[in-house]
């Protein structure tokens, strides 16, 4: 058993709530204004209730069976090999999905403040920041992200009220977008966005209070999905949705239009830090749990040996793509559009199973103890 330490409600809410919506600042947004058009603000709600439900699968396991975390009980109940090959699957579309927001976040950095930069040299610094806080371990994350969590969620809401001088709110109609069959259908697929639930997932044992972990997976789903419609909100207000959909940094954009007077304007250069604080949060995060979960499945007494190596890996896989179109490309269809399968739905699916297995395990047992008449 890898000895990690245990932290509290809030500092988890605020560590999964931006591991999950970092992506807000990336080319998500943009995303859901190409599938859903005028209604793209209502995708993060249908998701939301998809989450909810997957959620509450998995929470009632994870209870039930003194808060373990789902990648251990997946081990006992359906063996090393088969619990393995899911931890393993985890730990694939995290190196995936932190190798590809690396690669968004260094060329978002270059493309707005750092033109003449090469990616190369501003990757390396931040992947040395990202390594540092991962070798450090999920409490030191956790106190960060309790730390910061409020000035970013301060920092998104003023850039949002900021531009509503901006809104037209005739460009949410008509009010289904593209029709309400694409809608719902392109909610399932944002489900790749609520990687909180997986992490909590395997972060169960992590929280002090048993009753937490119900409570922290409600607030960082709400959490993420508030902030995903607000957003999408005021992006279909301000941008007409056939605009909205060629824009790969949305809230760059935000930052840009600022315009309350002479002397405050153009603000993106303020809103870079959260920004940035987002990113190495999320991807910190991101490569402790790849380190985690590849040491639980192999049965490792420690984790940190395996950071250097990831890190290296991520670095390297990030500048697989030629371009930044390429990188989008291999996120959009790949990784946004299937992710829902490991983030959602693998999960449950375990979940399930490993109910099922100790339910009869108990009852076997139970035959086996009682006494013959």
């Amino acid at each position: 058993m890898i000895r990690t330490g245990h932290v509290g409600k809030v500092e988890m809410i605020a560590l999964v709530t931006i591991f999950s919506a970092t992506d807000i600042f990336l080319s998500y947004p943009q995303q859901l204004a190409a599938r859903g058009g005028e209604a793209g603000w209502m995708i993060p709600l249908l998701s939301m209730m998809f989450a909810f439900i997957f959620f509450k699968i998995c929470g009632r396991v994870i209870n039930r069976y003194g808060l373990e975390s789902l990648l251990i009980l997946g081990q006992k109940e359906l063996g090393w090999g088969i619990g393995g090959i899911v931890g393993s699957l985890y730990a694939i579309f995290l190196v995936l999905t932190t190798a590809s927001e690396m690669r968004q976040f260094t060329e978002t950095v270059v493309t707005t403040v750092l033109p003449k930069s090469p990616v190369g040299f501003v990757a390396l610094p931040f992947l040395l920041v990202i390594f540092y806080f991962a070798y450090m371990g999920i409490e030191g994350l956790t106190r960060v992200a309790w730390f910061v969590g409020p000035w970013i969620l301060l920092g998104t809401v003023l850039l949002l009220v900021f531009n509503l001088n901006w809104a037209q709110p005739e460009y949410l109609l008509p009010l289904w977008g593209y029709g309400l069959e694409q809608t719902v259908f392109q909610s399932i697929q944002f489900g790749s966005v609520f990687t909180n639930i997986f992490a909590l997932s395997v972060l169960a044992p992590l929280l002090r209070k048993k009753e937490d972990f119900v409570t922290v997976g409600f607030w960082s789903i709400l959490l993420v999905s508030l902030l995903y419609t607000g957003v999408m909100l005021m992006l279909l207000m301000v941008f007409p949705a056939e605009t909205a959909e060629k824009m790969p940094f949305p809230m760059y954009q935000f930052a840009r239009l600022i315009y309350l007077g002479r002397f405050f304007q153009r603000l993106e250069s303020a809103f870079v830090f959260i920004w940035v604080a987002c990113a190495v949060i999320k991807m910190a995060t991101g490569l402790w749990l790849i380190s985690y979960i590849t040491a639980t499945v192999w049965k490792m007494p420690v984790y940190r040996p395996l950071v250097i190596a990831f890190t290296l890996i991520i670095y390297s896989l990030s500048f697989m793509p030629k371009s930044f179109p390429e990188t989008l490309h291999y996120d959009v269809t790949y990784l946004f559009n299937w992710g829902w399968i490991i983030v959602l739905v693998l999960p449950a699916l375990v979940a399930v199973v490993v109910d099922i297995r100790r339910r009869k395990g108990d009852g076997t047992r139970e035959n086996k103890t009682r006494p013959a008449s």
